[in-house]
Formats: C-alpha cells, sequence, structure tokens
C-alpha cells in the first residue's frame, strides 16, 4: 500500500490576480521509508471541495489540477490559482478543503471493499488486477472546521448501492510516522468492515472473521478494548460499523499520552458522521495506559471499570523491544477479567485477543513464543497478502489468541 503524504500544511497566498495554493506531497509506504517508484506514470488529480451549509445539502467540488508522479521522483510542489466559487467560498466562511487522488479508480484505496478485493485477487489467482493501491488524502485549506495540524482519510464503508458512508481519519502533517495509519490497522479495519458491511466476501466468510463476529455479537453486549490505538482507525472504524440498537457495545481505546489529542479528535469526527445511519453507535471512550504499568497490574479507572469480551491491536508488534511489556500487560487484563464475578448461568471466561500486523522482521516472532510461554492458545488466522504497486507484495496476519 502506498500513501498520499503530506510533510506540511497547505499555503495560501492572496495576490491581485485571485489566491494561489500551494501544496507539497510524496507518494510513500505506510513507514515513509520508500517512495512510489512506478513503471508508468501515475496521473493525480487535486479537487477542491466546499462543505455544504446543511447536512441536506450537497457538497460541491470542482478540479484544480493534474499531477504526474513519475519514477525517481520524491516530493511534488503543486501551486495553482483557485477558482472564483472557491474564492467566494472562503469569502462566506465555508470551509474548503482539498483532496489528491488518483485519476484511475483502480489504483485507489478509497474503500473497504475496493482495498478487500485488491487483497483477495491477488490470493486468487483469477486474472483480476494484482496491482497495489494509494490512498488518497484530504486537507483543509479555510473554515471553523479545518485542523491545521492534520489531514484526513476517507474510507467509503458502505455500498455502491447505499448511501454514502465514510470513515474520516485525522493523521498528523509532518514527517513524522507517529499518528498516522499503516498497512495492519488499515487492512484488518476493512476485513472486520467487510464482515458486518459484505458478509458475501471471501475474506467475511473465513474462519477468523467468523469467530470474530461471534464474539462481538454476543446478545448481552460486548467490551472492547484497544492497546496502541494510534490515530484510532481499528477501535473508530468498528465502531462507525457496528449496527445500532442490536446490543450494546463500549469500546474503549488506550495509547500513551502523546496519541490521545488525535484519538480523541477522530471519536469527534465519528460522532459528526453518524446522522440518518444505523451504524456507528457503539459507545467509543479513551484512557491512556502505557504497557509498562499495565504488565504489573496498573490500569486507569476505564480499564478496570469493565470486563473485556475482546481485546485489540494492529501495529504494535514492530518494537521487539516493546513486546514482554504487552505480553505482560495482555496477561494483566486477563487475570482483571477474572476479578469480576460470573453468573451461575455463565460458562467458564475466557479473555479473547486480536492481533493484526504486517510483519516487518524476523524479530516480531518472539510475540508468538512470550504468548505461548503465558499459555494464550491461538484459536484462528487470516492472512491476507498486501499488493504494492510495482514491487513485491508483502501481508497483513491477523490472530485470535485465547486464554482460560
Amino acid at each position: 500500500m502506498h500513501y498520499i503524504r503530506l510533510p506540511g500544511p497547505p499555503k495560501l497566498m492572496v495576490g491581485r490576480d485571485g489566491i494561489r495554493a500551494e501544496l507539497v506531497f510524496a507518494i510513500c509506504t505506510d513507514l515513509g521509508d520508500k517512495f512510489l517508484w512506478p513503471t508508468d506514470p501515475v496521473t493525480l488529480g487535486v479537487k477542491a471541495h466546499i462543505e455544504p451549509s446543511s447536512i441536506w445539502d450537497a457538497e460541491k467540488s470542482c478540479s484544480l489540477s493534474t499531477v504526474q508522479w513519475s519514477p525517481g521522483k520524491r516530493i511534488v510542489k503543486q501551486s495553482f490559482m483557485l477558482p472564483r466559487m472557491v474564492e467566494n467560498a472562503f469569502k462566506g466562511g465555508k470551509t474548503v478543503s482539498v483532496s489528491i487522488s488518483p485519476d484511475d479508480p483502480t489504483l485507489c484505496a478509497d474503500g473497504v471493499r475496493n482495498i478487500i478485493r485488491s487483497s483477495v485477487s491477488t490470493r486468487s489467482g483469477d486474472g483480476s488486477a494484482k496491482h497495489g493501491l494509494i490512498l488518497p488524502v484530504w486537507v483543509g485549506l479555510s473554515g471553523p472546521s479545518v485542523d491545521g495540524d492534520a489531514c484526513l482519510r476517507r474510507i467509503l464503508l458502505a455500498g455502491p448501492s447505499a448511501r454514502p458512508r465514510y470513515l474520516e481519519i485525522g493523521e498528523e502533517i509532518g514527517e513524522s510516522i507517529a499518528r498516522h495509519i499503516w498497512d495492519a490497522g488499515l487492512v484488518s479495519l476493512c476485513a472486520i468492515a467487510g464482515a458486518f458491511e459484505f458478509p458475501e466476501l471471501e475474506t467475511s466468510q473465513s474462519s477468523c472473521m467468523t469467530r470474530l463476529l461471534g464474539i462481538l455479537n454476543k446478545q448481552d453486549g460486548v467490551n472492547v478494548l484497544e492497546l496502541g490505538c494510534g490515530v484510532g482507525i481499528l477501535g473508530i472504524g468498528l465502531s462507525a460499523v457496528y449496527p445500532r440498537g442490536v446490543r450494546e457495545c463500549t469500546i474503549l481505546m488506550t495509547d500513551l499520552g502523546e496519541a490521545e489529542a488525535r484519538a480523541r479528535s477522530n471519536v469527534g469526527l465519528l460522532r459528526q458522521q453518524r446522522f440518518g445511519s444505523d451504524r456507528g453507535y457503539a459507545q467509543v471512550l479513551y484512557e491512556n495506559l502505557d504497557w509498562e504499568s499495565g504488565q504489573q497490574g496498573r490500569f486507569g479507572s476505564r480499564v478496570q471499570d469493565r470486563r473485556w469480551d475482546l481485546i485489540m491491536l494492529s501495529d504494535c508488534t514492530y518494537n521487539a523491544d516493546s513486546i514482554p511489556a504487552l505480553v505482560g500487560t495482555l496477561s494483566a487484563l486477563h487475570r482483571l477479567n477474572l476479578e469480576f464475578p460470573a453468573a451461575e448461568s455463565e460458562e467458564p471466561f475466557s479473555t479473547k485477543v486480536f492481533v493484526a500486523t504486517k510483519p516487518r522482521h524476523d524479530d516480531e516472532l518472539v510475540l508468538f513464543g512470550m504468548m505461548a510461554d503465558e499459555r494464550w492458545t491461538m484459536l484462528d488466522k487470516l492472512t491476507l497478502p498486501l499488493p504494492v504497486l510495482d514491487t513485491e507484495p508483502e501481508r497483513v496476519e491477523m490472530y485470535l489468541f485465547e486464554k482460560v
């Protein structure tokens, strides 16, 4: 997967002939360590979007420019004049944003179905396109709802015949790899969302997703705890597709303190997108959690308040030095779960853990030995190929563990 990334916010310059905007961006992998080197140039479209005045109005958009990303490029600086329609929106105080996206829709990682189908076609060998995808980016230019430190990712959740529903996740603008979406979080979210939205997909019918849905669809409600949530794509994404009114679902996202502001901001974006949908009504909370404290059984009040049916994490095993604290935290959470009294009719409780990872180096394998040493049992595994444009494919692995 490749991502269109912004090293800095857009710049606006007002002159006699109007308003000029300047954008600087790159196309790279999730960690920003490899730039896209396409066999053929990739055409990108730059569009302006004017947010509607009310929920009943339609968004207005217009094309601003096209850009060629050619082999060997590391950065693109694009400057263009804003059309009169956009200038008037500025003067009217409306929110104006710009999107950068591949012109070719088959290259665009803009929806759950597209992302999953790209992976499944790679695995099935059915002759379908096997190239990787590029994740578009949105960034605000002006208006009351613009966050100058963040850009947006928009993932279409629903199918083509349904009313469009998007998951919007804000990322930090800048060179840091922190507070960004990474591959395992994105792909695993699409697999889970697909299980709710597109049950006919091959991934949705896998034993791993079937087991996971069984946990999430508990008739008496479900409590989900996310570790290392980052920007919140997994927890917020689960909430966005969780059916309204079926049963109660509480999702508590946790991470280090530096992730809190962006995670909470993205929870706010989710609440703004609920209108008119029967999805997205799971309760989403946030609390700081350091695994160094967690492995010693020291948790905040929100973690201690509930018995957790499912613990989930994505892109958390790339740093092998942190794995002992992670596994220790998981086992401490299991012990905390067992402190809750069980009803007489209840079966023996077991803690379930969902792990999504994109293997990057062999050091990560220490996770499985440590989980086994702590008597966690692997219940299921789902591996999805991750095609990467004009280079060797990678993969995302999803595991379901249990401890009784």
